[in-house]
């Protein structure tokens, strides 16, 4: 059972201060790439109090032949969140330093897809084939999940001062789709929120599977 994960703490990651106001590196801009920060650091506590009490089988079960086990959500996020890291550090690394304390856009049409993204969702997507979830073991699922977790933070921590907002990526499995860096990784904690609340309602499912009275035969 995975009981460990129940009880965690939060640390809550600090890009910097959202007090200091230096050439380059301005408050608005920080407390924005804070609550990034912070969204993603609570998606993977949230993922470890949810599976918490779980045993192997509870996490690796699909009720339905269409629908996914929590090892394939988690897998399906760090599938995401791989495919998507590379193309936003490129694009970090060209963008220019902020030159005033003013706030990062998403761009209206990326806003508009977030907001499709947050659950509880009504419109449903077609997933890309590069990320459909391969994975079917839990350990190493969420192995996995932790480490595309750390690799986004780390991608988030590299745009401190930067105009993320002035360049642009394109989907690496959307070919018709770009958006700028900021909506990008905004984007990406929404998608997060969008499958641990999947596994919400797939855990839920379950359990109320499992206390179903057997049916009588006469």
């Amino acid at each position: 059972m995975f009981g460990e994960a129940a009880g965690n703490t939060l640390r809550l990651s600090k890009l910097f201060d959202v007090g200091t106001v230096a050439s380059g590196m301005v408050g608005v801009s920080a407390e924005q790439l804070n609550t990034v920060l912070n969204q993603a650091d609570r998606a993977t506590l949230k993922a470890r109090n949810l599976i918490a009490g779980h045993s192997q089988s509870d996490l690796t079960t699909s009720l339905e032949s269409t629908s996914w086990s929590v090892a394939q959500c988690l897998d399906h996020l760090t599938q995401t969140t791989n495919a998507f890291v590379p193309v936003i550090s490129s694009a970090i690394a060209r963008a220019p330093r902020l030159t005033a304390n003013r706030a990062l856009r998403t761009g209206a049409l990326t806003r508009l897809f977030i907001r499709n993204l947050e659950p509880p969702y009504r419109l449903r997507f077609k997933v890309p084939a590069p990320l459909v979830p391969r994975q079917h073991d839990f350990h190493s699922a969420w192995g996995a999940f932790e480490e595309s977790q750390a690799e986004f933070a780390k991608t988030v921590r590299s745009a401190a001062g930067l105009a993320i907002d002035q360049v642009r990526v394109e989907s690496p499995v959307y070919a018709r789709f770009s958006y700028n860096v900021y909506g990008a990784l905004c984007m990406l904690t929404a998608h997060e929120h969008r499958h641990l609340w999947q596994i919400e309602q797939i855990l839920k499912a379950l359990k109320a599977y499992k206390s179903a009275p057997l049916p009588e035969f006469t």
